[in-house]
């Protein structure tokens, strides 16, 4: 006798197995990457994507494929061997030529979990050098009870050309279909009987429906059509309910959602650096723009975040029960070694175990990280806090998931927080096991979690202990060594008084704010008064027989109002750096109030000129006398005014200072009649005297961190000294050092950026330039219409590249002498079709095509271009658009100059900052690349609003030569 199988067998081992969604599309994931797949996919194609008339969902891999060989001895093979003797290949076109790995899938069924994504299947693969393969199969077939596996025909078929795909789709399902010719089994009993031949009637029905749709159909073309294609991909036709709604977004799929992304995100271990670089991704197609489900929710981990934890926790269990590593506080590295309890037996030796796991705190407040960076590991620890664990590099379900807290953090933590401080919410890390080294921990059949054996026992208790143990050494209230809490104390008051200080800061902004607000209605009102008062003086004054009773009061007003002119402009605090939007706003009222009093003052000096003819010298000496007299008071004023701030602001502290003194020392001394009277015994003297200590320490510490530092601050205050100038200086350099830091990082990158960018044109350049010589060579193409525009198109694009391509290369370029004449023809050539388009006049005078400067070509060529690129984009809305190209023989001085916007003051430095722009989307990196370039040659670029240059009131920039005066 001999075992038969029921088809159901395979339903159970397969379907049956898969705990839930993820799971299945992990497994086949994993076979992905054991056929040496970089890329590994899932799309979701949705119902009226591109005309679908229904949803398919579809899983990929470039593995390696297989032939019509592999697909009969060893994907319908189950249970096959060669995972689980765990050997590496050796480096051939078996792995594709890339380093052999060791294989993710174990038991030989990890396969059968497309079954759970729905049905009916199409399965394509392909190996190099070998046709496509194709098999068709509805899962649901093994779901007959009365069919043994022998019974069941799975239909196979090489496709020689993927565009024929439709036609041998179709004989693949006339071939599933035989399945359900036979309708009685040998003792003459119905195969397809009660519910079971409703399911027959659904296969049949959906198998018959099943096409592949054109959008389906020329994704399939565009994976496998070339002749090095290779890759395995499974098409389910009727995808479940679970993975449709993974496209909406719902309040009601949100946590669904959530669970699927939090499953499949981190498939292969990204806390360390890997030599193996596998992609996962999970693409919704639908109405709008394809996106990454698994990016839906942000960034993953990487190693880089560990030096953004606050605490970092880097050893290895020796599977033993003992634990040896490093303990990071902050900035404070300290050896740990523990050793667990628990009673040692060499049949519950789990292997080495190594762990790297970073926690941080809840609070901005307890982090030393600045609030961008904070913010940062905030975000990722929200979306996808958790203890992982990876097998050789290869993620383990369902650790690391946010309701699978396998140590119990939570758990202990609810008891009492104090003591066992780890939350599972806040960390972030992996334990790294692996087949050679943790044998003997292995996945439970069912694919969720470890097998509960004595080895993973052991190392639960082990890994517990050690937590539990850690905390109590450092972490806990009351610690046995105070290093993480001292620590942890100093950084709380460092953000404490930075908080405040911010708080400060956001106090002055907001005043500062609100007078840029209010300073157009003051301006207004004061403009208001002083021209209704001149007018009343000038009324006056026309009378002859005037006196100075009569304008007494019209002069005194109109000299208070001269008083209050200085404190119309709002005061910029000296601690507070003004954002650019308020920069702008007041320049603006700078500018309208320079305006003012440029429009005013010769009236009111005619006026006054008027008023000495008018009255007599007594009068006048009267009226000088009245105006001294107010400059002495509006003086003692501002001076009283702040005197009397500043004693309020002392008796204030002297109060406060008094009041919390006082605490502190009653706090101390309340109790100790109470001490002295119940002491009876020697250990009693002993208990208190430590008890009264402590107390007096941490009293004293209040006082060393509140009051002490106050008076210190006080005491090193002086008249000869500006502390809030000193401040704001110091806070601006901080802010200047860490701008400057992300400048050179940003730099880098982009350096890196733009060699790559022009490394990739020359190669593209070099390809579909040689593809239309060959294209022109076949008299059927170079006669078509279409042809000869794309050629020529292709020609302009290559014209404005060899004007490019000198940029690149400045550093091989020599310096020679060039005339005004050719950068000005340059100019022109590189923008023909803006300056045609916005009839854009060119003023250059003679002096300047004459002139010769000694530079390379490639760097004054950039200067020119930056300069009026900009100005031709703000001149757009102007009704003159002139550029003006002049030399200045006697100064040696280029100008460039244009009618666009003028730049304001406070920005004509300004805008030569790298990654400074008032541009939407410009970078702001050709001003300052045109400034260091010009030095290099020892010339120097400036802008300025001097009239004797900038004649056109707009943007002007002078190029001068660098002399000793202005080094």
């Amino acid at each position: 006798m001999q075992f038969r199988t029921k088809a159901r067998a395979v339903d159970l081992l397969g379907k049956g197995q898969i705990a839930d969604l993820p799971t299945a599309i992990t497994e086949l994931w994993k076979n992905g990457y054991d056929a040496y797949a970089d890329n590994l996919k899932a799309d979701l194609f949705k119902q009226g994507y591109n005309g679908l008339s229904k949803s398919y969902f579809v899983i990929s891999d470039d593995g390696k494929g297989m032939s019509t060989t592999d697909v009969l001895d060893k994907w319908l093979v189950l249970g096959t061997d060669s995972k689980s003797r765990a050997e590496l290949e050796e480096e051939s076109e078996d792995t594709l030529w890339k380093r052999p790995r060791i294989k993710a899938g174990e038991k030989g069924i990890g396969r059968l979990s497309v079954a759970y994504l729905g049905n009916p299947m199409l399965m394509l693969t392909k190996k190099i050098g070998y046709p496509l393969q194709t098999v068709f199969f509805d899962w649901r077939l093994l779901e007959n009870y009365n069919l043994f596996l022998d019974d069941i025909t799975i239909p196979i078929k090489s496709v020689e050309n993927v565009n024929s795909l439709s036609n041998e789709f179709f004989e693949l399902k006339e071939m599933f279909l035989t399945n359900f010719e036979k309708e009685f089994d040998i003792d003459n009993k119905p195969i397809w009987e009660g519910k079971q031949a409703e399911l027959k009637s659904d296969i049949i029905s959906e198998t018959e429906n099943a096409i592949i749709e054109e959008s389906i159909l020329n994704n399939i073309i565009s994976f496998f059509e070339s002749d090095d294609a290779h890759g395995t991909m499974f098409l389910v036709f009727n995808p479940i309910n679970q993975i449709v709604d993974l496209s909406e977004k719902d309040i009601d799929d949100i946590e669904d959602r959530n669970f699927v992304i939090s499953n499949l995100i981190g498939f292969t271990n990204p806390f360390k650096e890997s030599k193996i670089k596998i992609n996962t991704s999970f693409i919704i197609h639908n109405k709008d723009l394809p996106y990454d489900l698994l990016q839906s929710k942000g960034e993953f981990f990487n190693e880089s975040d560990f030096d953004l934890a606050d605490i970092f926790i880097d050893g290895v269990f020796d599977g033993k029960g003992e634990f040896n590593g490093l303990i990071k506080f902050y900035d404070q590295v300290v050896p740990y070694t523990f050793v667990s309890s628990r009673k040692k037996d060499a049949r519950s030796f789990y292997g080495e175990i190594p762990i790297r796991l970073g926690y941080n705190h809840g609070e901005e407040k307890s982090s030393k990280l600045n609030e961008v960076a904070y913010n940062k590991i905030k975000a990722k620890i929200e979306e996808y806090s958790g203890f992982y664990i990876y097998r050789d590099d290869f993620r383990v379900l369902p650790y690391g998931r946010s309701d699978y807290d396998f140590l119990g953090f939570e758990e202990r933590r609810s008891k009492r927080a104090g003591t066992y401080f780890f939350s599972y919410r806040r960390m972030f890390g992996y334990l790294d096991i692996s087949r050679e080294r943790n044998s003997n921990l292995k996945d439970k059949s069912s694919r969720e979690g470890l097998i509960n054996n004595a080895q993973y026992r052991a190392f639960r208790n082990d890994a517990i202990s050690f937590f539990v143990t850690l905390a109590q050494d450092f972490f806990a209230t009351e610690p046995k060594q105070s290093i993480f809490r001292d620590k942890l104390n100093e950084t709380q008051d460092q953000n404490k008084a930075l908080a405040a200080d911010k708080a400060r800061e956001k106090a002055e902004k907001t005043a500062f704010t609100k007078s840029l607000n209010d300073y157009p209605k003051k301006l207004e009102e004061h403009q208001t008064k002083y021209e209704k008062l001149l007018n009343e003086l000038d009324e006056k004054l026309e009378n002859i027989n005037i006196t100075y009773s009569e304008v007494e009061g019209i002069l005194d007003e109109l000299q208070k109002l001269d008083l209050e002119l200085k404190g119309l402009i709002p005061k910029v605090p000296k601690r507070y750096k003004p954002t650019e939007t308020q920069k702008e706003r007041l320049y603006k009222f700078e500018n309208r109030l320079n305006n003012y009093i440029e429009l005013v003052t010769p009236r009111k000096e005619a006026l006054d000129k008027k008023a000495q003819d008018k009255l007599e010298i007594r009068d006048l000496k009267i009226d000088f006398t009245k105006k001294y007299n107010s400059y002495i008071s509006s003086l003692e004023k501002s001076l009283n005014q702040y005197r009397q701030q500043l004693d309020e602001k002392t008796t204030f502290l002297n109060k406060n200072y008094r009041e919390r003194a006082k605490r502190l020392v009653d706090a101390l001394s309340e109790n100790k009649e109470k001490l002295i009277s119940s002491i009876s015994t020697k250990e009693q003297i002993s208990q208190y005297s430590e008890e009264v200590e402590k107390l007096y320490n941490k009293l004293s510490d209040e006082a060393g961190n509140t009051l002490f530092p106050l008076v210190d601050h006080i005491k090193r205050l002086s008249f000869d000294i500006d502390e809030e100038q000193v401040q704001g200086a110091y806070k601006a350099q901080y802010d200047q050092m860490k701008y400057q830091w992300e400048q050179t990082r940003d730099t880098a990158q982009l350096g890196i950026a733009v060699e790559i960018i022009d490394h990739e044109f020359n190669q593209l350049y070099a390809k579909i330039n040689g593809q239309l010589i060959e294209l022109n060579k076949n008299e059927t193409v170079s006669s078509i219409k279409e042809f000869g525009f794309l050629e020529k198109n292709f020609k302009q694009l290559e014209d404005k590249y060899a004007l490019l391509s000198p940029l690149y290369r400045i550093s091989g370029a020599l310096s020679k002498d060039i005339s005004g004449q050719t950068i000005y023809s340059y100019v022109l050539e590189f923008f023909e079709n803006q300056i045609s388009e916005y009839n854009i006049v060119f003023d250059v005078s003679d002096d300047f095509r004459k002139h010769l400067i000694n530079i390379k070509e490639p760097v004054i060529h950039t200067v020119f271009i930056n300069i009026i690129n900009n100005a031709i984009y703000w001149m757009r809305n102007k009704e003159q658009r002139i550029i003006k190209l002049d030399y200045i023989t006697e100064t040696k001085e280029i100008i460039i100059a244009n009618s666009g916007e003028k730049i304001p003051e406070y920005r004509l430095d300004k805008i030569f900052e790298l990654f400074y722009s008032q541009r939407p989307n410009g970078r702001g990196i050709g001003l300052y690349l045109s400034k260091q370039s010009l030095n290099e040659a020892n010339l120097d670029i400036k802008a300025t609003n001097d009239k004797k240059y900038n004649t056109l009131n707009g943007a002007c920039f002078v190029i001068n030569q660098i002399t000793a005066r202005n080094v």
